[in-house]
């Protein structure tokens, strides 16, 4: 098999990950929909794929200890995940759909912690720049959403499961790839008893990171799940629905490529807070507009709800010792991005039949209370 830099190969990596991610998070209600599937059953699906995010996270990424190992199972993930989306071509109904879109949830979930897991490792073995590595993945994210809005205009909402079973294809395909160097796998972290991050989540410093940065997270649920429908409802083309999601993204982008100049001197419950600030305003604009420019200025604020308070949480996990850093970042994956967002959007789906973009403005109005959990946090 051939060897490829480690650099070019997580580049590679990021970028198949995240443009099928940027196809999958914008349109997969949308194609779900197209199906006969209704906004209610979609927001269970959503939700419930979250709970599997979280038993996925914490069930298989503490497990790993090695670079070998984080390699071997994100191939593993990644075969699994093509299997998963061929099906679609020949199983049909809603059973199935539901089925396959829950066991996505759970073979992709640890995919891009295991990303991070190798580029934290090649940080510290061949010095990478993982924040400029990074921002490929993000500007694929932005590829994805775009290309598939032109192509559902064109040939229809299939054209969402057609461009992520071949995206797929080349993301496994890159994963069965060598790395030259070859990760170091030094010494294996001890394993630690099936208790344990469960007794992390008692310490208080620990429960209100995962409360803070879930809810802010937890609340882009609703914008995940049901942004692109509510908009379609609204007359909004597919093609502006991609845009609108590739500014939100390219927003984060350039804050990825500045957050050492800009946020250098920033504490993380500074960041916290402008997240959550940030998060609370875009919320109510999307509630109260359907205009698209004035969309189109909202989604900027992605930058801020979604990377500013995912930069904070990588920040206080790298406080960690060494040892600690998975355990941190596993609890961070399943709780924060996992349970509490599948609360979030399980919540959203109820509401949205009857609310509509309403349900918008719940959102930030349950983000209110996170204002005094982040001036009680004490960051240890």
């Amino acid at each position: 098999m051939f060897s490829v830099p480690a650099k070019f190969w997580l580049s590679l990596y990021f970028i198949s990950f995240l443009f099928i991610w940027g196809v999958f998070l914008p349109f997969w209600g949308v194609w779900l929909e197209a199906q006969g599937i209704s906004s209610t059953e979609i927001g269970s699906i959503f939700s419930l794929g979250l709970l599997l995010r979280f038993v996925s996270n914490l069930g298989l990424l503490p497990r790993v200890s090695t670079g070998s190992g984080s390699l071997r199972l994100l191939r593993i993930l990644g075969f699994l995940t093509l299997i998963a989306f061929s099906c679609l071509f020949y199983l049909q109904g809603k059973m199935w759909l539901s089925i396959i879109t829950l066991c996505v949830n759970f073979l992709m979930a640890p995919m891009m912690p295991l990303g991070d897991i190798i580029g934290t490792r090649l940080v510290k073995q061949i010095h990478l720049d993982y924040g400029r590595v990074r921002l490929w993945g993000s500007l694929s994210f932005i590829a994805g959403s775009t290309c598939v809005g032109w192509l559902i205009a064109d040939y229809g909402d299939q054209a969402i499961l057609w461009v992520i079973f071949c995206a797929t294809v080349v993301m496994w395909l890159l994963s069965l790839l060598h790395l030259s160097p070859q990760l170091d796998d030094g010494q294996p972290v001890e394993q630690q008893p099936k208790h344990s991050l469960f007794s992390l989540c008692k310490r208080p410093d620990v429960l209100l990171f995962l409360i803070i940065t879930g809810a802010i997270q937890g609340s882009h649920g609703a914008y995940y799940a049901f942004s692109s429908i509510y908009w379609s409802h609204e007359g909004i083309s597919e093609v502006s629905i991609a845009w609108l999601w590739g500014i939100g993204v390219f927003a984060e982008v350039l804050l990825m490529r500045f957050n050492s100049k800009l946020f250098r001197r920033w504490s993380i419950k500074q960041m916290l807070l402008l997240g959550l600030v940030a998060a609370i305003l875009r919320w109510l604009a999307l509630a109260l507009t359907t205009e698209l420019y004035l969309i189109a200025v909202v989604q900027t604020f992605h930058a801020f709800t979604f990377a500013v308070t995912h930069l904070a949480a990588i920040r206080y996990i790298g406080l960690q010792k060494n040892a600690e850093m998975v355990r941190y970042q596993s609890l961070y994956s399943g709780v924060a991005l996992g349970l509490i967002m599948a609360l979030f959007t399980y919540l959203s789906g109820i509401l949205f039949e009857s609310l509509q973009g309403n349900v918008f403005l719940i959102m930030s109005i349950m983000l209110l209370p996170i204002l005094w959990c982040i001036k009680i946090w004490q960051v240890k």
